[in-house]
């Protein structure tokens, strides 16, 4: 996904030469790459021999960065190549969207001052899309942060961007990273024009604004309508349909209001094909919250596969009987009203406008939502959060810029680690 040169594969190789890769391992995945190489020929006998010793080096090479993670690091060392490597380490979607050339090319690169921006490549499909950028510099980059990043049409940004940073610490003039955009609802590409948008807090307030416009087709989703509901420790889940798109699945649930317990986190969900092979939940996806109805679920992909059969794969449920989910203050008399019994949660309110919540950690934060006495959502009051851990806790102290509040006000238990008892397992209509 990036062109390199003399200088580039000289280093690439002696890194790659200096590595040990499991060989078990790399035995197993020549032999997955030759097996896929062969079943794709027989579909297309027109392919030529060179392109199918391509097609074999970059099954090889995707492959080998998943079963070994030393091989990884190598290649993420090479200019270009470390927001890809994470990729395809953690997210089988993107090794088929590699192998199957589903991206684009964009070798854009725009000066601003002291700073240079390189638009690398694009993934894009009606779920989402990824940029992966470069950004250059003489000076010490990790003393300048990025302000504001999105990607926009005709001055309206094109879905919400969130950007994961790889390398955040240490001196650097160079930092790469991607930059993931998502919607709600299904992206339109009626107009194939974009334009990148990165503003920086340097001196100068250096921005950029790079317009970029695809060309290359974009694949439709693969829709299924489910319509199942299923019972799980006396709680009911409709499973309202997956949508499969090339960057990610989608698997749309709706819980029962008849429930007895908010379900809060799924942390554990799978589609698994008839061979075994599952695909698992994204990290970055949302857990799910089916406190407000309808929520997403976001799964890595197998677009690019055929499978013959799908079961959807729902564990660790997380729940909390209704009622006992949520945590109540008064920042004015400075009180806590109420915190659910039975909970490892400790809470003060150290001032009228800060929060003190100390809790067991479960890969999630605990609480979102904030709403006043009228029902007034006040999320965007809070202005800061600070963390800090002695083992085995996490207290967070949360800072808000409150405005016509009308106290007590609640805050909803987003995740905590207790769990129903019993595990989903519904087959897929591939029809």
């Amino acid at each position: 996904m990036t062109n390199l040169n003399e200088q580039d594969w000289q280093k690439l190789t002696e890194e790659l030469e200096a590595v040990e890769i499991p060989k078990e391992a790399l035995h197993q995945a020549r032999v997955n790459a030759v097996h896929q190489h062969r079943l794709t020929k027989k579909r297309k006998r027109g392919l030529y021999s060179v392109a199918s010793v391509a097609v074999i080096v970059l099954l090889l090479f995707v492959t080998s960065i998943r079963v070994s993670p030393v091989f990884a690091q190598a290649v993420a060392k090479i200019p270009g190549f470390s927001p890809i490597v994470g990729m395809i380490a953690y997210d089988k979607g993107i090794s088929d969207i590699v192998e199957n050339n589903y991206y684009e090319e964009l070798g854009i690169v725009v000066t601003q001052g002291d700073y240079t921006l390189t638009l690398q490549n694009v993934v894009a499909d009606h779920s989402g899309m990824t940029i992966f950028y470069k950004l250059e510099s003489p000076f010490d980059l990790s003393k300048v942060s990025i302000t504001s990043l999105e990607v926009s049409q005709q001055g309206i940004p094109f879905g919400v961007a969130s950007s994961y940073n790889v390398s955040r610490s240490g001196e650097r003039t160079v930092q790469e990273d991607k930059v993931e955009i998502t919607s709600a609802d299904e992206l339109s590409y009626a107009n194939m024009s974009f334009e990148f948008n990165l503003d920086l807090s340097d001196p100068s307030e250096t921005k950029f604004a790079v317009p970029f416009t695809l060309t290359k087709p974009i694949k439709q989703p693969k829709v299924y309508e489910v319509n199942q509901s299923v019972v799980v420790d006396g709680q009911k889940i409709d499973i309202k349909q997956l949508k499969i798109s090339p960057l990610r699945a989608e698997i749309r649930l709706t819980a029962d209001e008849q429930n007895t317990m908010h379900l809060l986190k799924f942390t554990s969900v799978r589609l698994i094909d008839e061979n075994g092979e599952d695909w698992g939940q994204l990290r970055n996806g949302d857990g799910g919250l089916l406190r407000d109805g309808e929520v997403s679920l976001f799964m890595q992909s197998n677009y690019f596969r055929q499978p013959k059969k799908l079961t959807l794969v729902m564990e660790r449920i997380e729940a909390l009987p209704k009622g006992s989910d949520y945590i109540e203050v008064d920042f004015e008399q400075q009180k806590v009203l109420y915190v659910p019994s039975g909970l490892d949660i400790a809470v003060q309110v150290p001032s009228r406008n800060t929060l003190e919540v100390t809790y067991r950690p479960g890969g999630w934060l605990l609480l979102a939502g904030l709403f006043d006495k009228e029902g007034n959502d006040l999320s965007n009051s809070l202005i800061e959060m600070h963390a800090s851990r002695e083992a085995p806790y996490v207290t967070t102290v949360s800072t808000f810029d409150f405005e016509n509040e009308v106290n007590p006000i609640r805050l909803n238990i987003n995740s905590y680690p207790l769990y129903l008892d019993d595990k989903v397992e519904v087959d897929i209509p591939l029809d």
